[in-house]
């Protein structure tokens, strides 16, 4: 039997939160693709930021990230679900946020959900 989705406490979510608004404590992650999945879904980085943070802000939709070994930090996911606006469809981006730090930086990881059917969705208006 899998584990239930366990949430992120509500302080962590602030913390999230807080470095999300701020640009010198974010930043897409490097090793990922994220900024070409940006560019291809034509959303621009800030307003992404400011999407996922008042997104967060408004849902306790933030859940642990199961580990791949004990020793590994603890990340977070979610899934930001943007409307159908003509022309784009409708999309869902399932983002890993990464927390290290005091005051905490968040590295974030955005590609196509592929957890859409198992995270409930953070619905976005744009």
């Amino acid at each position: 039997m899998s584990n239930p989705r366990r949430k992120a406490p509500a302080t962590i979510r602030r913390q999230i939160v807080e470095a999300l608004r701020d640009p010198g404590r974010r930043f897409l992650d490097p090793k990922s693709s994220s900024r070409n999945h940006l560019d291809y879904w034509d959303l621009k980085a800030a307003g992404f930021y400011a999407d996922l943070a008042d997104g967060l802000a408004a849902s306790e939709y933030l859940f642990l990230k199961p580990k791949n070994h004990p020793n590994d930090p603890q990340r977070y996911q979610c899934v930001l679900a943007y409307p159908e606006n003509d022309p784009y469809p409708a999309l869902d981006i399932h983002v890993t946020l990464s927390p290290k730090g005091q005051p905490p930086r968040v590295m974030v990881a955005v590609h196509e959900s592929d957890t859409v059917q198992t995270l409930p969705r953070i619905q976005v208006d744009p």
